[in-house]
């Protein structure tokens, strides 16, 4: 991997080069352009070149385009390859890699690409290798693709010079109630391609002409044009044509009708890099049959979709039959998918992960990827990344007594205390009453700028700059405030600073619900005989000065509660577990990085045994068999009495 001693202007349009026309509507073309308007949205100026000519084994005008796109560019300019373009030009990339500051995105690696020749499939792996080696690090679109490329008979990417950002998505209009009556509405979104099999569809729904469904193929004929009249040649052939649409592409209002419509979304592909179009699907509150191929296994493996092995066209005719025969387990997987709308990443979330791994490999902040800025405690991969597991976490009679709670005020306040993206507030605004105003505080502007821009509706929410000090926070927090919550902050903040939340919370007779407070422990299975050790360097870690002195680390829950027991609030804990399994692999890689870093700062040395169970841990993480729990604590506390007794 190269190395520079010139930083790039942090201010300066970082560059995406892609292969073709940039608005062509397939999952990575959408994602690169999507992430572009993300980024910008968030400060950081983002443009895309696309590059004329034929990839990814690239002729000589792709051959030129990719010399002239680089040799433009000014001296040290962030540019991210799109692995399409670069896989099969390790000569342009070798020529430019010590000059500019050249970063990978893969989608999925070319030479896993269905109906390659052994030829090409040789040809584009070695080829992709090289160019992967000269490039200073490698984003990549799924924790799949990510474990695909580390290895000496792979493609040789050291892991610490890997990162992930997953696609997000655009929640807008909220999912309309699904029909129970009529034909069932298949709808699948894909470019017409062997990889993305919709002849598997079509012979599964050749199975089921006795049921009434109807199906709309959306997606581009003209990727693979042979491929495409062999499906239209397919549907005629089992007297499907009346039942089966084959749409075209499909963008704007057009797609989104299509979606709207939509009674089940199926993904027959053989394999995915990520596999966006789940996480659209699921957007939209649609049920989704999909495969397992590729990044699918974890894409799909959530609530609201099923599984089944990609490529068994039987498996598909059953998990179809059995949702048309059955309407309460549609519905049942209909309630799922809206359950996995709540904990979607929006684009906004990948574009601040994307933007600190790019920092990260380029030298404009600390490599360390828990770095953050100045009055900051968090790094925006890092909330991005616990958001999904935070949600899953929390214990739900708690949110149900604040409901209870909020209930009793014509007008209840509440205030969400160190609100970074506002994962806190996003879990709670719509499950609160519609009539709520909302005050969110944090100390980090970059943090509260990212929230401010996704936030559609802030005709009731206040966001404010704050510095939550012992001594400034009865200050920050409205009077009126009928509630006081935040979420994974008080095992950060000192004991006097409980102390002076519980006086400003008795003052106002306001409840607190505190979420997500590490408590102390955590498992890993299977057991290493150092996990103890670990454990308790952590823990000690813990205790340090974060920013308010102190840390009251792990017995923050226990101390609050007495603060508040002492000041006759009513004080109710429970456990709040992370329990984390293989759709978690980025969190568990950054936990683990996170706590081998405590761990020898305690030491102030790396210890070879420290070193060892970190890179254990992570083969186990990689081989999908290494699963984590860590303990936490939610707490809701309410004064005696009413309000209206007040």
């Amino acid at each position: 991997m190269p190395e520079t001693n010139v930083s790039p202007q942090r201010n300066a349009s970082w560059i995406f080069v892609v292969p073709g026309d940039p608005n062509q509507l397939t999952g990575g073309y959408g994602y690169v352009r999507a992430l572009v308007r993300a980024l910008s949205d968030l400060g950081q100026p983002a443009r895309i070149i696309g590059l004329r000519g034929s990839f990814p084994r690239p002729d000589s005008e792709a051959m030129a385009a990719m010399e002239d796109a680089l040799a433009a560019l000014p001296d040290q300019s962030v540019v991210i390859l799109d692995g399409l373009a670069m896989g099969g030009l390790p000569e342009a990339v070798a020529a430019h890699a010590q000059r500019l500051q050249l970063l990978a995105l893969v989608h999925h690696p070319l030479a896993d690409e269905t109906g390659l020749s052994e030829d090409d499939r040789h040809w584009l792996k070695a080829s992709e290798r090289r160019a992967l080696g000269l490039v200073r690090g490698v984003i990549t679109t799924s924790t799949t693709t990510a474990e695909s490329l580390p290895g000496e008979n792979r493609y040789g990417v050291p892991p610490g010079l890997i990162g992930v950002v997953e696609p997000g998505v655009a929640l807008g209009e909220a999912p309309s109630p699904r029909r129970d009556t009529g034909p069932l509405r298949l709808l699948t979104v894909a470019h017409l391609s062997e990889r993305k099999a919709q002849t598997d569809l079509v012979t599964a729904l050749a199975g089921l002409t006795e049921l009434d469904w109807t199906c709309q193929l959306v997606g581009s004929p003209h990727r693979d044009r042979e491929y495409a009249r062999e499906v239209c040649r397919l549907i005629a052939e089992k007297g499907l044509t009346d039942r089966v649409q084959v749409a075209g592409e499909l963008s704007g209002a057009e797609l989104a009708e299509a979606f709207r419509e939509a009674d089940l979304f199926v993904l027959p592909s053989r394999h995915e890099g990520y596999g966006m179009v789940i996480d659209e699907a699921l957007a939209w509150g649609l049920p989704v049959v999909s495969s397992d191929g590729g990044a699918l296994q974890r894409t799909a493996d959530r609530p609201g979709a099923v599984r089944y092995k990609a490529g068994d066209v039987a498996a598909l005719t059953a998990r179809l039959r059995s949702l048309m025969e059955d309407r309460d387990a549609l519905q049942a997987l209909a309630s799922g998918a809206a359950d996995s709308r709540d904990r979607l990443n929006t684009w906004l979330d990948s574009a601040g992960a994307f933007r600190s791994l790019v920092l990260r490999f380029t030298g404009l902040q600390d490599r360390n990827p828990a770095a953050a800025p100045p009055g900051s405690l968090f790094d925006d991969a890092w909330l991005a990344l616990r958001k999904p597991a935070d949600h899953q976490a929390r214990c739900p009679q708690l949110t149900a007594q604040t409901l209870g709670w909020l209930a009793q005020y014509e007008q209840p306040v509440a205030v969400d205390l160190g609100t970074g993206t506002g994962s806190n507030y996003r879990y709670l605004a719509h499950r609160v009453p519609e009539r709520t105003q909302w005050h969110l505080l944090d100390q980090d502007e970059r943090l509260l700028d990212r929230l401010q821009q996704r936030l559609e509706d802030q005709s009731q929410v206040t966001i404010q700059q704050a510095w939550l000090t012992a001594e400034s926070l009865d200050q920050q927090i409205p009077e009126a405030a009928n509630l006081i919550s935040a979420s994974a902050l008080i095992d950060l903040v000192s004991a006097d600073w409980l102390q002076a939340l519980s006086e400003a919370a008795a003052r106002r007779r306001a409840a607190v619900l505190i979420v997500l407070s590490y408590s102390g422990d955590f498992r890993l299975s299977p057991e290493h005989p150092d996990d103890a050790r670990l454990r308790a360097l952590v823990n000690d870690h813990q205790h340090r000065d974060k920013g308010s002195g102190g840390a009251a680390g792990p017995e923050a829950t226990r101390l609050l509660a007495d603060n508040l027991t002492a000041r006759g609030y009513d004080v109710v804990v429970a456990d709040s577990p992370w329990q984390l399994d293989r759709e978690h692999g980025d969190l568990k890689k950054a936990l683990m990085a996170g706590w081998v870093e405590a761990a020898a700062e305690q030491l102030g040395e790396w210890p070879a045994w420290l070193v060892q169970w970190h890179h254990t841990r992570e083969q186990e993480a990689k081989d999908g068999i290494l699963e984590i729990t860590v303990s936490h604590q939610d707490l809701f506390a309410s004064p005696s009495g009413r309000p209206d007794q007040e």
